[in-house]
């Protein structure tokens, strides 16, 4: 007796072993069993999920991993490498046609298929969802099929219990375990937005990166080039396809709630005032606008910029859902309480409600429990990204409000933002700006930046720019680099995400240890400085320009 040989990962499970024992294993077809079987093969066996492979479309040879041992059940001795429709013939006039449709190059799946099988010698009815797809040779021929089959037997039993239980009981009850039941679904949604916002949040800090290195390049292409430059119109070009990438990864910062936001104090309601004739523009001319402003001052303290971007992500999906005439109506009041929205506890305190109605489609409850996840649209394809709501929650829930959003199919929707009071003053409105170019006149630069594309960029920058540059990679080497000569430094430039110590962490000890030296930050995410707004430091959001880069280091915050 001969192996078949596998390359597996645990060549001691019980399938891999009923393969080598089996007697196809033995025969001269398995010695020239092609190289696409003995693949497949390998990766079904390595798999955690529930897999089975027939091959040849003649033979139909069955083979199977660990994962699918259990739904064998009393089919197990001596299936493996037999005929998969002697092992399964008492439901195989069942699937036959799905199987064969496989063999024919089409793929089926089926989702609680009910199948009457023989299980202890008795007929009952099981259900399963399966997933049959074509595998073939690197010619092309269909050779055999893989399937991801699951057992739902169980699951369809508690289904149908549980549905017998809720008819059993009392109304009173019924409507208390549906509450329950909202409840469940409200906080798996909830954890699943959080779960998503943290993946969001790492991509967009990536691609935060990449785009610093292409628009930044840009940028300085565009500084050092004649203008008669030929190139110029591509160099935009670029640069403006840059500057749509970067609002696409805000809208997912914003979701995640690490966006860096840039909060100042300001009138809610001269906002809301300045905002609605871009509004009014964004919906059309077959859409009328009423706005609702309460002769109060209602001060907060937001990032205008990201409150503007959630007002008008929120008109354009009324404009789409109304999709002709209607009406929209913006009605802003204070409020002394949140209620309670997705099952959280009521908040008391001072609050502007923005509510946003528009005379549209509306939505249905399975709609509404989705419309602020990433990517999530019920657009035509190719008619929106799926992020404009998204932002929308994220900056809500990061400025300390929350969002509730009440639809009816068929009468319309309403958004309505609770966003906190604030009783800070308003600051002064800022100077213009100089529109020459702070220079580096020689001054010395620490830069610290662990991303190698982006560090080689920031050091030509900064030289275009006329300052000296000394490079570390991460932050013990910067505070080395202070404590052999500070003086030699004017300023520091630091990224805030890197491994080990934080550049937040980083400028907070340099901070301390030399409190006349100033400090920038960058960063196009970071939950560091979501979490520490009044960190005090000049913070630079990725992608910066080269004229943005001049001002912040040219008027930095000193501590002294």
């Amino acid at each position: 007796m001969h192996p078949f040989p596998l390359h597996v990962s645990a060549p001691d499970q019980l399938a891999y072993r009923l393969l080598q024992d089996c007697d196809w294993a033995q025969s001269e077809a398995a010695d020239a069993a092609p190289l696409e079987l003995r693949t497949v093969l390998s990766m079904i066996f390595d798999s955690p999920e529930s897999l089975w492979v027939a091959w040849g479309r003649e033979e139909l040879r069955f083979f199977f991993n660990d994962a699918y041992l259990p739904l064998l059940g009393g089919k197990l001795h001596g299936a493996m490498g037999s005929r998969l429709d002697v092992v399964w013939h008492d439901v195989w006039a069942d699937v036959e046609a799905a199987i064969q449709d496989a063999l024919a190059g089409t793929a089926r799946s089926f989702h609680n298929l009910p199948l009457m099988m023989n299980r202890d010698g008795a007929m009952r009815e099981t259900f399963w969802t399966f997933s049959y797809s074509p595998l073939r040779l690197v010619s092309g021929e269909v050779a055999g099929v893989l399937c991801v089959v699951s057992e739902q037997t169980e699951r369809v039993a508690e289904r149908d219990m549980h549905h017998r239980q809720v008819a059993a009981i009392t109304q009173e009850a019924r409507e208390a375990h549906l509450e329950l039941v909202r409840a469940r679904e409200q906080l798996r949604q909830s954890q699943k937005l959080e779960a998503m916002g943290q993946l969001t949040g790492g991509v967009a800090h990536d691609f935060n990166n990449l785009l610093q290195v292409i628009a930044g390049s840009v940028d300085m292409l565009l500084h050092t080039s004649a203008v008669d430059d030929p190139r110029l119109r591509y160099i935009r070009a670029i640069g403006a396809a840059s500057e749509r990438a970067a609002k696409l990864t805000a809208h997912l910062l914003a979701f995640s709630r690490r966006q860096s936001l840039l909060p100042e104090v300001f009138d809610v309601c001269d906002s809301v005032r300045a905002l609605s004739e871009i509004v009014t523009t964004v919906l059309g001319a077959r859409i009328s606008v009423t706005v609702d402003l309460p002769e109060e001052a209602l001060p907060v303290l937001l990032d205008r910029n990201q409150l503007d971007t959630a007002l008008i992500n929120i008109a354009v999906n009324a404009r789409d859902a109304i999709g002709g005439s209607g009406h929209v109506t913006i009605r802003l009041e204070k409020v002394s309480t949140i209620p309670s929205v997705r099952f959280a506890a009521p908040l008391k305190g001072d609050f502007v409600a923005i509510r946003f109605s528009d005379s549209g489609v509306g939505m249905a409850p399975d709609v509404i429990d989705r419309i602020f996840e990433p990517f999530f649209t019920t657009k035509a394809v190719g008619a929106g990204t799926g992020l404009g709501l998204s932002q929308v929650f994220g900056f809500v829930k990061q400025s300390e409000g929350e969002v509730d959003v009440t639809s009816e199919p068929g009468v319309g929707t309403t958004f309505t933002l609770y966003l906190p009071l604030t009783d800070h003053a308003r600051a002064d409105p800022s100077a213009a700006v100089d529109a020459t170019w702070p220079h580096g006149e020689g001054r010395t630069v620490l830069l610290v930046e662990d991303n190698a594309d982006v560090a080689e960029f920031a050091v030509g920058a900064l030289t275009t720019l006329g300052y000296g540059v000394v490079l570390t990679h991460h932050a013990q080497a910067a505070l080395a680099e202070l404590e052999r000569d500070p003086d030699r430094f004017e300023r520091v430039f630091s990224d805030v995400v890197m491994p080990g110590i934080s550049g937040l962490e980083m400028a907070k000890t340099i901070r301390a240890r030399y409190p006349a030296l100033p400090i920038v930050l960058a960063s196009g995410y970071s939950e560091l400085l979501a979490k520490d707004a009044g960190h005090g430091f000049v913070l630079l959001r990725k992608p910066y320009s080269l004229r943005q880069l001049a001002d912040a280091l040219a008027h930095p915050i000193r501590h002294d």
